[in-house]
């Protein structure tokens, strides 16, 4: 159902009753918030509806309003439209919203979402990096082999292989230039 529905349905006494109820809350009466609720639900889940588009958040913000109705009835003046004032209320909670939302993570992060991702993501660079190096000739692949898997500096290398020390540099530095240029 629409706003526009609603309003056909519900008719002009709606700004009447709801004030009424209104006063009612302020007053302590809480069999007026039952009433309340079931006067405006449909209307103000539509008005919510059509900021936020998605059902269960218009359900959300409508529940929140009538969570806080006490305090909400508190701040109405009377002689003012109860359910534009309501609608207003509504709007300004989805603004909130979803400016919280750019702000914060909605849900908590989970542990195991991101181990997943971390694992994801791990093999995801173990396949890359090995196709990488399938570019190196042998030389090459030995001196990144033992630079980054064995540990060793560049003199414990040039030592290993046979070559001097400013052979392996080059041989490195080669060899890095290959594989960020894969990457």
């Amino acid at each position: 159902m629409c706003y526009a529905q609603y309003m056909k349905e519900v008719g002009r006494d709606l700004d009447k009753t709801a004030e009424k109820y209104m006063l009612d809350i302020c007053q302590g009466n809480t069999d007026s918030i039952a009433a309340l609720f079931e006067l405006t639900y449909k209307g103000l889940y539509c008005v919510a509806f059509r900021y936020c588009r998605h059902s269960m958040t218009a359900e959300d913000l409508v529940a929140e309003v009538f969570a806080n109705i006490e305090y909400i009835a508190s701040h109405y003046k009377p002689g003012r439209s109860a359910f534009n004032y309501l609608c207003k209320i509504i709007k300004n909670k989805y603004l909130n919203l979803t400016r919280g939302e750019k702000r914060r993570p909605i849900a908590p992060l989970n542990e195991n979402i991101l181990a997943t991702r971390q694992s994801i993501d791990d093999k995801v660079t173990s396949i890359t990096v090995r196709e990488g190096l399938k570019l190196l000739d042998d030389e090459e692949y030995s001196v990144i082999y033992c630079k980054f898997y064995m540990d060793m500096t560049f003199r414990e290398i040039a030592q290993k292989i046979g070559k001097s020390l400013g052979s392996v540099e080059r041989t490195y530095k080669r060899a890095i230039g290959k594989l960020k240029d894969y990457l």
